[in-house]
């Protein structure tokens, strides 16, 4: 699996696992809770992994999303 994005926003990670489960695109989201925990910017952000078959259509959904 490759990253994807790295995102602090829990709202907007929402949006995007949502956008890439309507697409039967294969991920994994990392840290997902670490940012409640410890809300500092950059340091325990979301990381959203895709397989890498799935890359191309999952920057497109981001692409789409204007990310």
């Amino acid at each position: 699996m490759v990253e994807l994005i790295k995102i602090s926003d829990l709202v907007l990670l929402q949006v995007i696992i949502d956008a890439l489960e309507s697409r039967a695109i294969r991920f994994r989201v990392d840290n997902a809770g670490m940012h409640a925990l410890m809300p500092l910017p950059g340091l325990m952000d979301s990381r959203i992994l895709v397989d890498e078959d799935d890359l191309p259509a999952a920057r497109m959904i981001l692409n789409d999303l204007e990310l």
